[in-house]
């Protein structure tokens, strides 16, 4: 099981049943509190449990996030203070008639012992309801045993403010845990990949386009699992990592077990994948096909072709999971052979084929698989690699960046088996 497996299955439940238990324990110590023998005694119980089901009500409405970030460290710390302040009041509370008997006094005992800590671990609960399903149901039930709790066996032989203080400490051990498992979200606000896993292939170097990719979609709050046959790789994923969570992944892409190396390190960190993008490959033998070997044919066709083709291999059972998406780099070469690029082109030409054929055999399981198909992309190495820099036209990385990330999210959601061209408008 995955870390963010066993934090949503478990912890999270735990935690919000922790959480429901307090808030049930605290409405019924607060009530009985506040609750004076008498003919209106049956209605103040009414106002009184009104008013925390209307706090925890007022939680819900104003702490729902909408497509933003989700945390819940702030939120375990209001929930914490509001316990702790309570304690501290109920003390004087139970103790000063004079505090009892003030109009205020009996405001703020209102506020501090059902209003707030209602209201505080309500917030707490949306965060937790967010995260993971089964936390509405686990919170009910903690609410419940709680309630029971309470009135059988703490407010009996507990004073007020070290009952408080102990539903303080209940939230420290809840919070710290929830805390401690809870998996690094990349959100952003408006993010177009919150919440997806994604894999990029051919991350080797900070200038090639696949490092580019990587900044893309971890400013859009993807979480990223990034690889190459370059050690080199790891290094760059803890650099990534500072801006959201990444891991890199040493592999090599022509062996079915380096394919399935990282896919197998994906489940075990994320539990899913959402989107596979294949920028491994690129161009190393440029002469005619006649002086071309045999080695350097294979090995120009098994750095674009068969890497493409064992890492859709290989992703395409979480991707059916998740209903994802594929995106392949071609090459215009690919689509029309070239001069001098014979195995290249092959190469390329194979990822085309591969690209289409999958898209149909996956359309049922809903999984789209698209190409780019870049022109020369603008990189210190292809710039150092042609005479006459000013007379190409270039394609930056991060237009690459942009075109890829469309294909990758909702927006192109009835976009399969194409092959786009990106020939660049030319940087000066």
């Amino acid at each position: 099981m995955s870390d963010e497996a066993r934090y949503r299955s478990l912890v999270l439940p735990v935690a919000a049943l922790l959480t429901g238990a307090t808030l049930g324990a605290a409405a019924t110590a607060g009530t009985a509190l506040l609750v004076a023998p008498g003919p209106d005694a049956l209605a103040t119980v009414g106002f009184l449990g009104a008013l925390t089901l209307g706090a925890v009500a007022a939680a819900f409405w104003a702490g729902a996030p909408d497509d933003g970030p989700v945390t819940t460290r702030g939120r375990w710390m209001a929930a914490i203070l509001a316990f702790a302040t309570a304690g501290l009041y109920g003390t004087l509370y139970a103790n000063l008639q004079s505090v009892r008997e003030a109009g205020i006094g009996g405001a703020l005992a209102v506020l501090l012992f059902l209003a707030a800590p209602a209201y505080a671990t309500g917030s707490v609960l949306v965060a937790l309801g967010a995260r993971g399903r089964g936390v509405a149901a686990a919170a009910l039930a903690g609410g419940a045993v709680g309630a029971i709790l309470a009135a059988q066996l703490l407010i009996p032989k507990l004073d007020p403010g070290p009952f408080y203080f102990l539903g303080a400490g209940a939230l420290l051990l809840a919070g710290s845990v929830e805390l401690r498992w809870a998996p690094a979200l990349a959100w952003r606000d408006g993010g177009r990949m919150n919440g997806k896993v994604v894999v990029i292939t051919g991350v080797g170097a900070r200038g090639q386009v696949g490092y580019a990719l990587a900044r893309a979609f971890l400013n859009e709050g993807a979480r990223l699992a990034i690889s190459d046959v370059s050690p080199e790789v790891e290094a760059l994923a803890r650099e990534l990592g500072t801006d959201g969570e990444v891991i890199g992944v040493v592999a090599d892409l022509t062996d079915p077990g380096g394919a399935e190396r990282v896919v197998d390190a994906v489940r075990d960190r994320y539990g899913r994948l959402d989107v596979l993008v294949n920028a491994a490959g690129g161009l190393t033998v440029v002469k005619p096909l006649a002086e071309t070997t045999p080695e350097e044919w294979d090995r120009e066709v098994e750095r674009n072709a068969r890497t493409a083709f064992l890492m859709c291999r290989a992703a395409l059972p979480l991707l059916r999971k998740s209903r994802g998406a594929i995106v392949n780099f071609a090459s215009p070469a690919g689509l029309r052979a070239s001069r001098n690029l014979g195995a290249y082109s092959a190469g390329k030409a194979g990822v085309v084929a591969l690209t289409r054929a999958l898209a149909l055999e996956e359309r049922a399981n809903g999984v789209r698989v698209n190409a780019v198909a870049p022109g020369m992309i603008d990189t210190e190495q292809n710039r150092a690699a042609v005479e006459d820099p000013a007379s190409v036209q270039w394609v930056t990385r991060e237009e690459i960046a942009n075109l890829v990330l469309f294909l990758a999210d909702g927006a192109s959601s009835g976009v399969s088996g194409e092959v786009i061209g990106a020939p660049g408008e030319g940087v000066q």
